[in-house]
């Protein structure tokens, strides 16, 4: 029997390092910034900490930094525009939507239950913070719907656009319509996927081109903030005037993240000499490999250890010395229930996408009917995140969408099944053509 280590790393050859730490790292300060992100009142109520300290804003510029993983993702997606072939679309689809109907459905109950045991605001809440995060998926899967798109539009000048493009949209939202603002949430998220798609050769810049990017960037984001409407905090928050930078997402977020890709792109030498040494390597490998359940479960259990706080009348003064206890106690029990969980939420994704293909019909998915199926997933995602599952078969319209929280579980349930089948099937034909005697 080999040591952990020498399995972690054999399991793990080939993978870039840096990549991998950088995504696991992104999803983690996601994970503390949401353990940090909640104060019991002492009417019983829960707020955000910044509402009672908003102060502290300048920790969301720490703990912000998820276009590090939309830059990640744009080089897989490089590879996979490059591909005729149906089966790396729908293999992602797979991948990224199986995790996300379990959730959903538990999401569902346990919104039913709230609402006949502590009647509809209760239900609301408990159907919309458990799926908040799955906004991160449906902006995964339309991106990755648009692969080939974003490699044509990933080039130094076209940078530009982009962000001339995003300025624009916010300009619109301040001054035409608020809804208007939801477009970035594709470009914002698509300018650094798309740079993303570049990254060897952007891998390549010179090190005080970089400094000056870092500095550049942020300086921009900073003279935006004081200039424009707004909210210098990296997250939705009342507590600090301005709009929100993250729902949807601006300019601000923009500056901020390419701010980002340039330390990253600078740090990248050192993170790599750091990362080939096998004991740092091996905890982030295990990690990483957990990562996707622990960012998606998450929520579910913050809010029902938030629900027994409340219960229990456990409202210390945001940021005491008791608070720093108890949000402490608390994160610590949420990590250790997803940490263990994570193996068995991951099989129970497989085993999930597995009987939908089994029991879906048959269908020959090519390269555009794929992505079809990608983009139909991900706006369900989307508006599953804005809405939540609260009253399954109550209609409503999200950002001028129809939307069934019940209809839209079933839709997605069709979709990955038919992905799994398709993708499946494919690799049943691939094989047996290349035994077919020629």
């Amino acid at each position: 029997m080999g040591s952990l280590t020498s399995k972690v790393v054999a399991a793990s050859a080939g993978r870039d390092r840096v990549m991998d730490a950088v995504k696991a790292l992104a999803l983690l300060l996601v994970v503390t910034g949401h353990a940090l992100a909640w104060t019991v009142t002492s009417g019983g109520s829960v707020v955000n900490t910044l509402d009672a300290a908003p102060y502290m804003f300048p920790l969301t510029w720490v703990l912000q930094i998820l276009p590090l993983f939309f830059l990640l993702a744009g080089a897989g997606l490089a590879r996979l525009s490059g591909s005729r072939e149906a089966r790396g679309y729908l293999a992602r689809l797979t991948r990224l939507g199986a995790p996300a109907l379990p959730l959903i459905a538990v999401t569902v109950v346990l919104a039913v239950a709230a609402g006949a045991l502590a009647g509809p605001d209760a239900a609301s809440a408990a159907g919309v913070l458990p799926v908040q995060l799955v906004w991160f998926l449906g902006v995964y899967l339309v991106l990755v719907a648009a692969a080939p798109l974003l490699v044509r539009c990933s080039g130094p000048w076209v940078v530009g656009f982009w962000l001339v493009s995003i300025l624009g949209v916010d300009l619109l939202r301040v001054s035409v319509n608020e809804l208007i603002g939801w477009a970035n949430l594709i470009l914002v998220w698509g300018l650094f996927a798309a740079i993303g798609t570049r990254l060897d050769r952007l891998r390549a810049i010179g090190r005080p081109i970089l400094a000056v990017g870092v500095v550049a960037f942020a300086a921009a984001a900073i003279v935006t903030i004081v200039v424009g409407p707004y909210s210098p905090a990296l997250i939705s928050t009342d507590a600090v005037e301005g709009i929100s930078n993250l729902a949807p997402p601006t300019i601000v977020l923009a500056l901020v993240g390419l701010a980002q890709i340039c330390l990253l792109l600078l740090l990248w030498p050192l993170l790599q000499r750091a990362l080939d040494h096998d004991r740092l390597w091996v905890p982030v490998a295990i990690f990483a490999s957990r990562a996707m359940e622990i960012y998606l479960w998450h929520m579910l259990v913050f809010t029902l250890a938030i629900a027994a706080m409340i219960s229990l009348a456990v409202a210390p003064p945001a940021l005491g010395l008791l608070w720093w206890l108890q949000h402490a106690a608390v994160a610590a029990v949420v990590l250790a229930a997803v940490w263990f969980a994570a193996p068995g939420l991951g099989r129970l994704s497989g085993r999930t996408a597995e009987l939908l293909g089994r029991i879906a019909p048959r269908a020959s998915l090519g390269t555009a009917r794929a992505r079809a199926l990608l983009l139909v997933a991900g706006i369900t995602l989307l508006c599953v995140s804005e809405s939540g599952v609260g009253q399954p078969i109550t209609a409503r319209i999200v950002i001028l969408l129809p939307y069934l929280p019940l209809a839209a579980l079933v839709l997605l349930a069709v979709i990955v099944g038919l992905a799994k089948k398709a993708s499946a099937s494919a690799v049943v034909d691939d094989v047996l053509g290349r035994r077919r005697p020629r």
